[in-house]
């Protein structure tokens, strides 16, 4: 079972790396935008047309994106108020509650933004300025919601492979 899992693991690694690299590329479209539209704006007194409702699917995309690879190594943002909940076997069953509830969470969200990506596409809706159909990227949200839901349960498998331990984490700790 664990040899499964591991191969699992390293594909689901692989997607959601390539996931993170979709993301990065839309930053480094962002930045490219952003830096078209000060440079038009401030010297040639013509902005990027639609800019700021590029920014925004930018940003949802960066956003979305990122959940897959966040999800499956546990890179949340973590605030310790009561360590006594990160160590032995209430950490285990404290971090297997969270990941119960982010599974649900994630797939109750994507299911919600998949009936708007249909809908969207039934009304061919599109955005104000620049007439860009809503339903694909919607629907590579819904994609990316759906992908960080698997990998949180495949990190609920790993965790639960080993009851009474966690898996190491690797965060930082202010001093």
């Amino acid at each position: 079972m664990r040899e499964i899992l591991k191969k699992t693991e390293r594909l689901a690694d692989s997607v959601s790396l390539f996931f993170a690299n979709v993301a990065a590329f839309i930053l480094l479209m962002l930045v490219a935008l952003t830096v078209a539209d000060v440079i038009g704006r401030y010297f040639f007194s013509s902005p990027v047309v639609g800019a700021v409702e590029l920014v925004r699917i930018c940003m949802a995309g960066i956003i979305f994106f990122s959940f897959p690879l966040m999800f499956l190594r546990n890179d949340h943002i973590i605030v310790d108020l009561l360590s006594i909940f990160r160590q032995g076997w209430l950490a285990w069953i404290t971090s297997v509650v969270i990941l119960l509830v982010t599974i649900y969470v994630a797939y109750r969200v994507g299911d919600r933004v998949f009936d708007y990506a249909v809908r969207a596409l039934e009304d061919n809706d599109e955005t104000e300025y620049l007439g860009i159909p809503r339903w694909p990227v919607v629907g590579f949200i819904t994609i990316s919601l759906f992908s960080a839901a698997a990998m949180a349960f495949l990190r609920l498998l790993t965790i639960l492979v080993t009851p009474g331990r966690v898996p190491e984490e690797h965060h930082e700790e202010n001093v």
